[in-house]
């Protein structure tokens, strides 16, 4: 499976991420990618990042390889996105955009990609992972009565059921 990821989308989509971010750009970006690697290293998938860099002064995109992970930052004047649609736009299946933009994941969704939120995708890395795991007892709301089902059972749509096969695996 290929995994795309919209590197300041996820980043800004995370309490933790977002906080390292507003200290030090870099260092939001190495804790993505840091964590990034533990994840690809622990599934398997092939993990792209895709950063945006429209305000640089590189008139070419510029691709890496760090800790296995593929860093491809836009050339000036394009957006992360455009080059997100760009990998998506050859709609193979097993591909997976991580973005919570939603014009994005529509874009990805009707070429053929599965998409998943990016607050969804980090809580996939942190609770399948080694990473220090936040108290959700906090979080969560006990159930005061006990919920009666109402009405009949519904199936999910053929799309929704194979979009969910896919991000098991994730």
């Amino acid at each position: 499976m290929r995994v795309i990821v919209d590197g300041y989308n996820l980043i800004r989509n995370s309490p933790e991420l977002s906080r390292i971010d507003r200290q030090n750009l870099e260092a939001g970006r190495q804790e993505l990618l840091r964590r990034l690697g533990e994840y690809q290293r622990r599934k398997g998938h092939q993990v792209a990042v895709v950063f945006d860099a429209a305000e640089s002064a590189y008139s070419s995109r510029r691709q890496e390889r760090i800790g296995g992970i593929l860093v491809t930052f836009s050339r000036k004047g394009e957006t992360a996105d455009e080059v997100i649609k760009g990998l998506t736009a050859a709609g193979r299946e097993g591909v997976v955009v991580v973005t919570s933009d939603r014009e994005l994941a529509a874009f990805a969704e009707r070429q053929g990609s599965c998409t998943i939120p990016a607050e969804e995708f980090e809580r996939k890395i942190l609770s399948s992972s080694d990473f220090p795991e936040k108290d959700t007892q906090e979080q969560e709301e006990p159930d005061r009565w006990p919920r009666k089902k109402k009405g009949t059972a519904r199936r999910l749509s053929k799309a929704e059921r194979r979009r969910q096969a896919k991000l098991l695996h994730l």
